[in-house]
Formats: C-alpha cells, sequence, structure tokens
C-alpha cells in the first residue's frame, strides 16, 4: 500500500519539533551558565546554579528532536511522545513568566501549535 503525501501540518509539526529542541538547547546553555537574569530567581523552584532545569531543558530537547524526526517519517510513536513533550514543555515554560515573559509565552505557543498539528492529522498516522 503506497501512501500519500505528507500533510502540511504533519510537516510543519516536525519542523516546530526541531526548533522546540533548539530553543530547549539554548535555555540550558544559558542555566549552565548560570545566567544573571535567572540567577536572581531564588523564588520557589530555581535555585542559585539552575542545575537540574538546564538537565530537564536537555532532556526535552534530546526528545524533542527524536519525535521531530519520528514524525518526519509518519511514525506513531513519535506523534504521542510529540505530543507529551510539548505538553510538559508548555507547561515548564509557565514557570518562566515571570521572568522572561515573551519567550515563555512564544514557547507555549510553539507547544500548543505543535499539539494541534500532531492531534488533527490523524489520517497520515494509521497505515
Amino acid at each position: 500500500m503506497e501512501r500519500s503525501k505528507r500533510p502540511g501540518l504533519v510537516t510543519f509539526a516536525a519542523i516546530m519539533m526541531f526548533t522546540l529542541g533548539g530553543l530547549s538547547i539554548v535555555w540550558a546553555i544559558e542555566e549552565f551558565s548560570n545566567a544573571a537574569w535567572l540567577n536572581n530567581a531564588n523564588l520557589g523552584l530555581f535555585s542559585k546554579t539552575l542545575f537540574y532545569w538546564a538537565i530537564s531543558d536537555l532532556v526535552i530537547a534530546a526528545v524533542a528532536i527524536l519525535a521531530g524526526l519520528d514524525v518526519w517519517r509518519g511514525g506513531k510513536v513519535g506523534r504521542w511522545i510529540g505530543i507529551i513533550i510539548s505538553a510538559l514543555s508548555a507547561i515548564k515554560a509557565f514557570f518562566y513568566i515571570p521572568w522572561a515573559p515573551v519567550a515563555a509565552l512564544l514557547i507555549v505557543a510553539m507547544d500548543i501549535l505543535i499539539i494541534y498539528g500532531l492531534s488533527t492529522s490523524d489520517e497520515w498516522f494509521e497505515w
């Protein structure tokens, strides 16, 4: 059985997952370097070293890139992992709103677009 052409929303979601992975790597580098704009954020979930937040960002980046590759080729597992990792990334970005509101809201918007693209293209993933 020959598959049809990949839908545009699936291609968009895969590219956005690659972008999410890249942005998470940038956030991790900032957190590993103890950036001055986050170093004073000692309230609640943040600590002075930000080490654990950087590790979580690297995990999100790796999983998002691998899920994006799987979605690109049409894998069902990548679709579900992409939806889950995008939801977790959006929840994590809400914690950054007091310190970096524009960046955090852009990441939340990107995560919502990824979830929308993956959840509305059922026909591509069922074969």
